[in-house]
């Protein structure tokens, strides 16, 4: 059985709690830090997401043989 392809581990949820919770100590400081936070957090979350999809992973050329057989 393939696994499901945007399960979450048990290190993408401690990255996501380490990303709220700088977000929200940079709000404290100061509302330009904290906007600065969200978007290198939003970029990260979405190069993440970008790499469990598998956008940009290598299709086999036709005519090469598969390196595992069809189900």
């Amino acid at each position: 059985m393939d696994k499901p392809r945007l399960q979450m581990t048990v290190t993408g949820m401690l990255g996501l709690v380490a990303c709220v919770a700088v977000n929200l100590w940079l709000f404290r400081l100061g509302p330009l830090l904290g906007i600065l936070g969200l978007n290198v957090t939003k970029h990260v979350v979405i190069a993440y997401l970008c790499h469990v999809v598998g956008v940009d992973k290598q299709k086999p050329k036709p005519g090469a043989i598969a390196s595992t057989p069809p189900n």
